[in-house]
C-alpha cells in the first residue's frame, strides 16, 4: 500500500487536495512532456516567440493548449499536470511559483503572501 494511502487511511477524497495518481499522470503525459521540452533555452525562445505553433509540435490537444494560453495553473494541476513540471511553462513566461499559488487560490499576490508565515515569505520588491 503507498504511504498516501497509508496516512490518508485509504482515503483518496481529501478535501482541496489533489493526488497526482497514475490516473492523473497518463492524462496529463502530453502536457508534462511539452513542459520539461522548456528545460532547453532554445525550447523556450521558440515557445515565447510563437505559443501556438509550439504547443501544436508537442501535439497538445484544443483542451490542453487553451489551459497554458489562459495560463489557467489550477486546471493544468487538476487535469493532471505535475505543478512541479508546471512550473517549467511559467518560468518561461515570467511566472513565479508565489504567483501560481495566489492564481490557483484566487487572490491577488498580495493576499495570498499575507497568509504566509514570516517575513522571508515576503517577495521581494523589483
Amino acid at each position: 500500500m503507498s504511504r498516501y494511502l497509508v496516512e490518508s487511511g485509504g482515503n483518496r477524497n481529501l478535501p482541496d487536495t489533489f493526488v497526482f495518481t497514475g490516473e492523473r499522470s497518463r492524462k496529463g503525459y502530453r502536457l508534462n512532456k511539452f513542459a520539461m521540452s522548456l528545460t532547453n533555452p532554445d525550447n523556450r525562445d521558440a515557445f515565447r516567440a510563437n505559443e501556438g505553433a509550439y504547443m501544436d509540435r508537442h501535439h497538445l490537444s484544443e483542451a490542453e493548449k487553451a489551459m497554458v494560453t489562459a495560463r489557467d495553473w489550477d486546471a493544468l494541476i487538476r487535469y493532471g499536470g505535475n505543478v512541479y513540471i508546471m512550473v517549467k511553462v511559467a518560468g518561461t513566461l515570467g511566472v513565479t511559483l508565489l504567483q501560481m499559488g495566489a492564481q490557483m487560490r484566487g487572490q491577488s499576490l498580495e493576499e495570498f503572501m499575507a497568509t504566509r508565515p514570516g517575513a522571508a515569505a515576503r517577495p521581494r520588491k523589483e
